[in-house]
C-alpha cells in the first residue's frame, strides 16, 4: 500500500532505525517505470522484524498509511526450496 510517488530512499529511511536493517526495495513496472504500490524490507534479526511489524504497520509513509507484514513468499522457507529442487531434479531425469 505504498504511494505511487514513493521512492526507494523513502522506504529505506523509514526502516533504518532498526539495527538489523539490511535493505529495502520498492517494486516498479518494467514497462513504464512506475511504482507497483508495494515493496520489501529485509531485517536480519527476528526480534527487530517483530518490532517493525508492530510499530510500523499502519504508520504513515508519504501520503498513505502502509501495511507491514511477513512475506508470504514460500521460496524463502528452506523446506519449500528443498521440495522444489527435488521436483526439478525428477523432471530432468524423466526428460520433461
Amino acid at each position: 500500500n505504498l504511494a505511487k510517488d514513493l521512492k526507494q530512499g523513502h522506504l529505506e529511511n523509514h526502516f533504518k532505525k532498526y539495527p538489523s536493517f539490511h535493505m529495502a526495495r520498492v517494486m516498479y513496472n518494467k514497462s513504464d517505470g512506475k511504482s507497483r504500490g508495494y515493496g520489501f524490507v529485509s531485517l536480519l534479526d527476528a526480534k527487530d522484524c517483530a518490532k517493525a511489524i508492530r510499530e510500523m504497520d499502519q504508520s504513515w509513509l508519504g501520503s498513505r498509511p502502509i501495511k507491514v507484514k511477513l512475506s508470504e513468499w514460500k521460496d524463502r522457507d528452506w523446506k519449500e526450496v528443498q521440495k522444489k529442487n527435488k521436483y526439478e531434479k525428477s523432471r530432468k531425469m524423466k526428460g520433461w
